[in-house]
């Protein structure tokens, strides 16, 4: 393990700071294409939504290889993993900068997801190997932020570079994600991560202790649940801020959804300290706290102001929550960490991903008031479920690596 602490000029937080482009850039690119539809449209000849489609082609290869490539980096190598999700990963976005149709373009959105799949959780482990306990919290909060930003930024940067052509946007991100894994290359050359005995046997094995393990089932349990409340508010706020009596353009509905992301990226550092200092259940209970405070708000707005104030305040209240979140991921069960983030990474996702299908009908017979009071009963559950992670780790054996302090 690589412990140190100090500003980016030092070894060890270059490696920390190669951990957080690993985590930007994935987010960069699955959002890229938001700011691309109406280009795409004419490109390819199709529709708004055959567009749109695109995001859940890189979605679902992504979610899917996340649940087994954290595994299999605690198998084999954790940097060997990472360096083969990049290069595919690079390789689909030259892939999308090259499609001459749609169904070309989703396919290579398709190996862009495998690719990010490989890396996203494994980054995850890392820092859990390099960071000592006593600033787990403060460098998750960080991660969080890197990745909050690249969900920010993709659609921005996209559409700049789209002035141009949109097939720059893709080289530009092949370029980046080329340039950030050779310096992760650099700054990890020489280091040897934990592992176990290899073999396919031995990645199953692995899955199979982190599925039979019940802390490490309702830590995934409340990051589904976390993005599931979060994501369905979100996806059904447009549509709600265009109906009366707000009748919101589509430039007014983005800018005041996107405060969400900016107030995220501020909020994601100071959940991290919360976490080092308070404990891990108890930064989690009070971004709990304030996410629910967020969908009262929501409940009660009927201003513009009020609903940028609201939604300002569910994306401080969700960046607290996950800083603890993704700290318990690699002290649960710490010589499995890279199985537990697949595991939990590929939870949470796959609850971002079935929110809007499972909340429609919800929306459609009840309006956007159910959805916040759904938001609300989801958001308890998961902070009971966080919490009862507590007397597990308490109950584990001595010599189980865990720390002080994850009060």
């Amino acid at each position: 393990m690589i412990y140190g602490q100090g500003v980016f000029g030092t070894v060890h937080d270059r490696k920390r700071l190669a951990v957080y482009l690993g985590s930007f850039i994935g987010p960069l690119s699955g959002n890229a294409v938001l700011a691309l539809v109406p280009t795409l449209k004419t490109a390819f000849h199709a529709s708004a939504p055959e567009v749109l489609v695109s995001i859940s082609f890189f979605m679902i290869p992504f979610a899917f290889f996340t649940l087994f490539s954290g595994t299999i980096s605690d198998v084999y190598d954790r940097k060997k993993t990472v360096l083969i999700g990049f290069v595919v990963y690079a390789v689909g976005s030259l892939m999308c900068a090259l499609s001459w149709n749609l169904g070309f373009f989703l396919l290579s959105r398709t190996v862009q997801g495998l690719g990010y799949g490989f890396v996203s959780p494994v980054m995850v482990a890392i820092l859990g190997d390099i960071v000592p306990f006593e600033e787990r919290g403060k460098s998750m909060g960080y991660l969080g932020a890197a990745t909050t930003a690249g969900i920010a930024l993709g659609p921005f940067i996209a559409g700049f570079i789209a002035i141009l052509d949109w097939r720059l946007v893709f080289v530009f991100i092949a370029a980046l994600i080329l340039a950030t894994g050779a310096f992760f290359n650099f700054e990890f050359r020489g280091v040897t991560f934990p592992r176990g005995p290899k073999g396919a046997r031995s990645v199953l094995r692995n899955l199979k202790s982190g599925i039979m393990d019940r802390s490490v089932l309702v830590l995934s349990l409340a990051g589904l649940l976390t993005f599931m409340c979060y994501v369905s508010t979100l996806s059904f706020m447009s549509d709600h801020l265009s109906l009366p009596p707000l009748f919101l353009s589509e430039s007014e509905i983005g800018t005041v959804m996107a405060t969400t992301g900016i107030a995220g990226i501020f909020a994601a550092p100071l959940g991290g300290r919360l976490a080092d200092r308070l404990g891990r259940f108890t930064t989690a209970t009070i971004g709990y706290a304030i996410a629910i405070g967020a969908f009262v708000l929501l409940g009660l707005s009927s201003t513009t102001g009020g609903y940028v104030g609201s939604l300002a305040v569910l994306g401080i209240g969700t960046a607290i929550v996950w800083a603890p979140l993704l700290t318990l991921t690699v002290e649960v069960q710490p010589s499995q960490r890279g199985t537990t983030s697949s595991l939990f990474n590929g939870a949470r996702f796959f609850g971002y991903a079935m929110a809007p299908l499972i909340f429609a009908p919800v929306y459609i017979a009840s309006g956007i008031e159910a959805i916040y009071l759904s938001s609300i009963a989801i958001a308890a559950v998961a902070a009971v479920a966080v919490l009862s992670i507590k007397p597990m780790m308490k109950a584990r054996p001595p010599s189980s690596p865990t720390g002080p302090g994850s009060h």
